[in-house]
């Protein structure tokens, strides 16, 4: 398709270049052609998207830039423009564009239909004709070039299903039947699959999409086999497809999910392999329930309506190899020089407990303790252990310090050896402190909660305090903090960046005096976040008292006078 255009453009030069050499090309006649026959083209709008006119001077950049407008519309697959040598009556000599578009063909009628087991199509869906044709698809990184151009215009409008009227896209189809078979599988119908049909028409097309329901099917029941070291009560917290319960619906964790049960394998797998099961292999089936209602007894009707449809209770079965259980027998360093192998292990054991981590499988931060001789292997141990060897170096500076681990069985079975490799890195020094972010708290408030200052040991465990104190002031929405290297290769400059909280979340007022001689006397002090308003007086201002006090003394004299003559 570009190769045509390509070598149209091409002809075009080289007959230029041949025929009217340093003279200007007259475009005497365009015509426009189709090459579907079943399509009718709209010759004004291909007009309004081209700048070459019929009496205008041919230009083969114009021409690309036509071509280039065309698709860009979304209306065409395939556009071309041909250039012709041709006379006018008068003589003239010119050239002939010929516009050949291939028109995309438009959606006539958009059905979903429900295909029967034994054949043939129906209307009779489990779930909502108009519930399927509304749902929203996800957008996928191919798009077509009309999308392409409300994305470049800052439209973002999320994907709908294909309706009558529009472009007909192929790729389009298949997302919008993902997106159905999204709806159904929410609805536990497991073994869904909808197929787009396009029924081709006189110049529009008809799309229907086939669905194939399946039976509907929920968790009744979860069982765990093999497993001897963890309880059946504490697999059951880790996984997400269940039975339902009180708390949760029909469409919650109760409804099969391949991709649930994929997360639910990795995080069984992860709590084995937390608990020192390396070897652990986990494995699941879904099959059938053994109860009547199974059987051809009694089947609950379709969700939403339709009719035919039977709802089958599934029952998940884990099957489990524990495997051996290992325990931490050995723990050696390497790669360290900065400090000796009798401190790193003296830490590891003093140290490492009660280490803040994340735990992969309750998916949430807890503290443990670090790995130690004797006890079983376990995953957020070994966390642990590296979390304190980063803190460890990092308090004198190491804030690059790499620590790789790797775990060997030992020749007895069940114990391992972990070795620690450690690429100490610089030892780097606090260049400077740069603020970012604030806008109306000032720097001073800032530095003082900042718990490092230029000239001292780039501290890690002093920064992540610095930012605790930050957080206590409540005055910002984010804080980060970050090192930048500087210009001296032992030296990094320490960045606090901040995001103040909006303004409309503080308002305060107060009172205040100050009565030191070297400052103006403040009076009032109203708070409206992020501006102070102040009333003060003059230095002097006790002058302005003198009146009233000699009007006070001149009234005591008056009583004491008036009361000495009543005595």
């Amino acid at each position: 398709m570009r190769c045509a255009v390509i070598l149209s453009s091409l002809f075009g030069i080289v007959f230029a270049a041949l025929s009217f050499p340093g003279t200007p090309i007259p475009i005497l006649e365009i015509e426009y052609s189709s090459r579907r026959d079943d399509v009718t083209i709209n010759e004004d709008k291909i007009r309004q998207n081209m700048r070459s006119t019929q009496g205008g001077v041919y230009s083969q950049q114009v021409v690309d830039g036509d071509i280039a407008l065309l698709y860009e519309t979304g209306d065409y697959s395939n556009v071309q423009i041909c250039t012709t040598e041709v006379r006018a009556e008068n003589g003239e000599r010119g050239v002939r564009l010929t516009v050949i578009v291939e028109p995309r063909v438009r959606v006539a009628e958009v059905e979903v239909k429900r295909r029967r087991p034994e054949g043939g199509l129906d209307d009779n869906l489990a779930v909502k004709r108009e519930e399927l044709l509304g749902v929203k698809p996800t957008s996928w990184e191919t798009i077509g070039v009309s999308e392409n151009a409300l994305r470049a215009k800052g439209t973002n409008r999320r994907p709908t299903v294909t309706k009558a009227g529009e472009i007909l896209r192929e790729e389009r189809l298949y997302r919008d039947a993902v997106a159905m078979e999204e709806c159904y599988l929410e609805k536990g119908y497991k073994d869904v699959r909808v197929t787009p049909k396009i029924v081709a028409g006189k110049g529009e097309d008809k799309v229907v999409f086939e669905v194939e329901e399946g039976e509907q099917g929920f968790i009744g029941e979860v069982r765990f086999i093999g497993n001897r070291a963890v309880g059946e009560e504490e697999l059951k917290k880790v996984i997400s497809l269940k039975p339902a319960s009180w708390r949760s619906g029909k469409e919650d964790s109760n409804c099969f999910r391949i991709e649930k049960l994929e997360i639910d394998l990795d995080r069984v797998k992860d709590l084995y392999v937390n608990e020192g099961f390396l070897d652990v292999q986990v494995t699941a089936s879904v099959d059938l329930v053994s109860d009547p209602k199974n059987m051809g007894g009694d089947k609950k009707g379709p969700v939403d309506g339709g009719e035919g449809s039977g709802r089958e209770d599934l029952s998940l079965v884990y099957r489990i190899v524990e495997g051996q259980r290992y325990g931490v027998e050995k723990i050696s360093v390497s790669g360290n020089t900065f400090f000796s192998e009798n401190d790193i292990l003296k830490e590891l054991r003093s140290n490492s407990k009660g280490q803040e981590v994340f735990d992969q499988v309750g998916l949430k931060m807890i503290r443990v303790d670090g790995l130690t001789r004797g006890r079983a292997f376990s995953v957020n141990g070994l966390q642990a252990s590296l979390e304190t060897l980063q803190n460890m170096y990092g308090r004198k500076g190491f804030r690059e310090v790499r620590v790789n681990w790797k775990m060997e069985p030992l020749e007895k079975k069940g114990d391992c050896h972990v070795h620690f490799e450690v690429a100490e890195g610089e030892k780097f020094v606090v260049d400077r402190i740069e603020i970012q972010g604030n806008r109306f708290t000032k720097d001073e408030v800032i530095r003082r909660e900042i718990q490092l200052a230029p000239g001292d040991v780039f501290d890690t465990g002093r920064e992540r305090l610095s930012k605790k104190n930050l957080e206590g002031l409540n005055l910002f929405s984010s804080i980060e903090t970050y090192a930048m290297e500087t210009e001296d290769r032992n030296r990094q400059k320490l960045i606090v960046k901040v995001q103040e909280k909006p303004k409309n979340l503080t308002f305060g007022c107060g009172v205040s005096f100050f009565w030191a001689g070297t400052s103006d006397r403040e009076i009032l002090r109203l708070v409206r976040y992020p501006f102070i308003f102040i009333f003060t007086g003059p230095k002097d201002w006790e002058s302005l008292l003198e009146p009233f006090r000699a009007w006070m003394a001149q009234m005591q004299r008056k009583f004491l006078t008036k009361r000495s003559e009543e005595i």
